[in-house]
């Protein structure tokens, strides 16, 4: 920016004038920071873990050797209690995540090279077991410490898997007196499901010790569950769309009957 002297000069075909002189003075202008290379789209299934984004980033700046910050943000779909976005930190930039916007800073002095690094290091994790499956937008924006580049975007796809039910609480014994009558077997069951609300079947099994002439196992329709025992298998089905506190409070209310006026005394075990 150093100012220029323009010199001017005429002649009249014998001699030449004395030299007069203008002056220019310049001033720079900062050229913003270009990102270039975004647009892929990163395809996440449910329990993938941390993945990265976009690894075919590029930053150029004509007129910068280092950039100072860049932010990544979840410009579109942002699920706050799912979605994740890290860093770690290397080369003079620091990562700082804010959960409840969406947006990842980094900061600090750094070259454009190790920028690119940074920003292709960066991450995507959604944390839920019953994901929203909307894609997410991420927007990225770089800074040179006086002017932002424009925004470019990359795409998150997201695919849930379904995750079986889990049942607990059993291992319980029932003792059972000849003549007892319908007791029932285990009231102590506990049902989750943390992407189901419902349940559509359970199965309550004799997988040991049955004895078809004495076994029964009997189960009272309630709550859109109905039961239908097969006393050649030793199998009760129940079958019918409920709550998962439905089909707890089904599964707790499932008897067992022995028949025999002279029972065949080996244990029997109850599979769920």
């Amino acid at each position: 920016t150093s100012n220029r002297t323009i010199s001017w000069q005429i002649n009249d075909g014998t001699d030449n004038s004395s030299a007069a002189t203008s002056t220019i003075s310049l001033t720079s202008v900062n050229d913003a920071p270009v990102l270039t290379g975004a647009g892929g789209t990163l395809a996440f299934t449910e329990n993938d873990g941390a993945k990265a984004i976009d690894v075919e980033l590029t930053i150029t700046d004509v007129d910068d050797t280092n950039i100072e910050s860049a932010t990544i943000t979840i410009s579109s779909g942002f699920q706050s209690a799912e979605d994740v976005l890290a860093f770690t930190n290397a080369n003079g930039i620091t990562g700082a995540w804010n959960g409840s916007t969406g947006v990842l800073t980094l900061s600090g002095s750094a070259t454009k090279a190790h920028y690119e690094s940074a920003l292709e290091s960066v991450t995507y994790q959604n944390t839920s077991e019953n994901p929203n499956t909307t894609s997410r937008t991420i927007s990225w924006l770089i800074n040179d410490g006086t002017d932002s580049s424009s925004a470019v975007t990359s795409s998150i796809s997201l695919t849930s898997n379904n995750d079986a039910p889990v049942l607990s609480g059993a291992g319980g014994t029932l003792a059972y007196t000849e003549n007892d009558g319908s007791k029932v077997i285990d009231a102590d069951l506990t049902i989750t499901d943390v992407d189901d609300t419902n349940l559509e079947s359970a199965t309550i099994t004799i997988s040991s010790g049955f004895q078809s002439s004495e076994d029964v196992l009997a189960f009272t329709n309630a709550n859109g569950i109905t039961g239908a025992w097969n006393a050649s298998t030793g199998v009760l089905t129940l079958s019918g769309s409920a709550t998962k506190a439905h089909y707890e409070a089904a599964l707790e209310s499932v008897t067992y009957n022995n028949e025999s006026e002279n029972p065949n005394t080996s244990n029997r075990t109850i599979s769920w």
